[in-house]
């Protein structure tokens, strides 16, 4: 069994992936309090390391690492998955993801980081149950607006992309704590993210912001540009 212990964020928010003897523990954790959230437990026998081995059995996977595997293409099979929680990306030379992922009905963290995206299927807005997306280092010029669909999600992490704009749709992202899309081509924050009531950090490093709106300058949040 391949040992597991990774951080999926490198910012202000991770989720932990370690083991003991028969399971998978997952810890959410924020290194602003060192507190730990949504812990939950999942068995070894649950998670996988090849496609090939997760189609084998399809009902019992809930988490696929296929990180640095150098795929340069995600089987449309992926949608067959359904009982996936955890699917990590990561480290590979993908250029778009199939329309299926918007099967994955229970999947509760997305990590593509590091590839070659150059757009988001608008069929993840059906994955109601999402709460980190992590697409750091791609090649996106756009966040689609069906994202604001995910009402599950607190984290969305698109740094080092060549995005343009925020939309305004993610106001319905009730859940959302943190949004990261440092090293962006943004020039604006949206007004309406001042209804984003969770909403405690918004990384804009290196965009191309000038002001911030005032709606959000009275919000209990942190604004870095």
């Amino acid at each position: 069994m391949k040992k597991i212990f990774l951080y999926i964020s490198v910012f202000v928010y991770s989720y932990i992936f370690s083991q003991d003897d028969n399971s998978i523990i997952v810890r959410q954790v924020d290194p602003y309090s060192y507190e730990y959230y949504n812990n939950y437990e999942i068995s070894r026998n649950d998670v996988y390391f090849s496609i090939e081995g997760a189609l084998k059995n399809i009902n019992s996977v809930r988490v696929l690492d296929l990180s640095n595997s150098n795929l340069d293409e995600l089987s449309y099979k992926i949608g067959n998955l359904k009982n996936l929680e955890v699917l990590i990306l990561k480290n590979n030379q993908l250029s778009e993801l199939p329309y299926q992922i918007g099967n994955l009905k229970k999947l509760r963290i997305l990590d593509v980081s590091n590839n070659h995206l150059t757009e988001v299927p608008y069929q993840i807005q059906n994955l109601k149950q999402l709460e980190v997306l992590v697409l750091n280092n791609n090649q996106l010029r756009e966040l689609p607006y069906q994202l604001g669909d995910l009402t599950s999600l607190k984290i969305l992490e698109a740094t080092n992309n060549d995005i343009s704009e925020i939309p305004y749709q993610f106001e319905k992202l009730k859940s959302l704590r943190k949004l990261i899309l440092y090293h962006n081509r943004i020039k604006e924050i949206p007004y309406q993210l001042s209804k984003l009531k969770q909403l405690k950090i918004i990384d804009l490093r290196k965009n191309l912001i000038d002001e911030i709106p005032y709606q959000l300058k009275y919000n209990n949040l942190r604004i870095l540009y």
